[in-house]
């Protein structure tokens, strides 16, 4: 079974598209939170869950608690 695979990128009014990034979908789904935006992933494809310095993860409501990122359904 081959792994598909989610293009990400910026789609111009001009129909041309720059900025591509292709992301296998296994990667996404091995994500804890699910997370579909593309600088959340490594070049080798794992998630930043694990990275204390992904400061986004806190710009989208993530708590850097015990070594990885959580979210609201997991604090408590």
């Amino acid at each position: 079974m081959s792994d598909n695979n989610v293009t990400f990128g910026t789609l111009h009014e001009d129909g041309s598209f720059t900025d591509e990034r292709v992301i296998k979908q296994s990667s996404i789904r091995a994500c804890p939170h699910f997370i579909m935006v593309p600088e959340h992933y490594r070049e080798d494809g794992t998630c930043r869950c694990d990275d204390v310095l992904h400061h986004e993860m806190d710009e989208w409501g993530y708590a850097w608690r015990d070594g990885r990122w959580v979210g609201d359904e997991q604090e408590g």
